[in-house]
């Protein structure tokens, strides 16, 4: 049994996420993944993107690990830590002429690249989290925007405040997965361009992060139980107290009637 069974069962009733959460785990060197899980290369005989094995995750309920030989995208590489930054990199030309105009502009969006530093980590475990017997250091869900928002009300309801949102479109996975671990906190989260290609991330999806605590999934299970009692609630109630207007042409059948009285 999962130790977030009362999450996920407020998660359902308060917002219907169309797929699980996922617990995400950085694996230092020698650290051994906490539960039996999936290696691409290994198990699948290919090489996988990052958000290719969390859509496995959340969609098949599997727990996949990804090392550097198992990991087919390089700029995920990069945002894990498991290689060091190169020249080619840092200089722009992977941004060159697709993301942006000129090698300048391509290091500028390469310097704020979230990335763990390089040796830090080994690995990377994505678990459902209905199957998350370990503590995470961080949890991510996918849901369309009106679903979002009702988790960013969840996390401001206590604290208040604003949620801090920065994006280049593109690398998901160092917004989901580096950005709460090494800054803690709430965030929402732009699936890129990769996402939607390469995982099936859907026209309309969003994401959703934050720095796993048990303090976090209290807040956040009981913003969405307060602000749900205060009337936000997933599926937004749609006001309907108000008189409609119709074609003059219309509103002639009344004053038809009328006139019969």
């Amino acid at each position: 049994m999962s130790k977030f069974n009362s999450f996920l069962q407020d998660l359902t009733t308060y917002l219907k996420l169309p797929t699980l959460p996922v617990g995400v785990k950085m694996l230092r060197r020698t650290e051994d993944p906490p539960v039996s899980a999936k290696f691409p290369l290994s198990n699948y005989k290919k090489k996988m993107v990052l958000c290719q094995a969390w859509t496995i995750a959340k969609r098949h309920e599997e727990h996949i690990c990804l090392k550097y030989e198992d990991m087919r995208c390089g700029p995920s590489v990069l945002a894990m830590g498991f290689q060091p930054p190169i020249p080619y990199f840092t200089e722009g030309h992977l941004c060159l002429n697709r993301y942006n105009k000129t090698l300048e502009a391509g290091a500028r969006t390469e310097a704020l690249m979230p990335r763990f530093p390089y040796n830090v980590y080994e690995a990377v475990l994505f678990s459902p989290l209905n199957l998350c017997t370990y503590d995470p250091d961080a949890v991510f869900l996918s849901g369309n925007p009106a679903q979002i928002m009702r988790l960013v009300h969840a996390a401001l309801y206590r604290d208040g405040g604003r949620l801090s949102y920065s994006t280049d479109g593109r690398l998901a996975c160092a917004d989901l997965i580096v950005t709460p671990i090494l800054n803690p906190g709430f965030y929402v989260v732009l699936p890129g361009h990769g996402s939607r290609r390469l995982a099936q991330t859907k026209d309309d999806e969003m994401a959703f992060t934050f720095t796993y605590s048990a303090e976090r999934i209290e807040q956040l299970r009981e913003g969405l139980a307060k602000t749900h009692e205060a009337g936000l609630r997933y599926p937004v109630r749609i006001h309907l107290d108000y008189e409609v207007v119709f074609p003059a042409q219309y509103d002639q059948l009344f004053t038809l009637w009328e006139e019969k009285r």
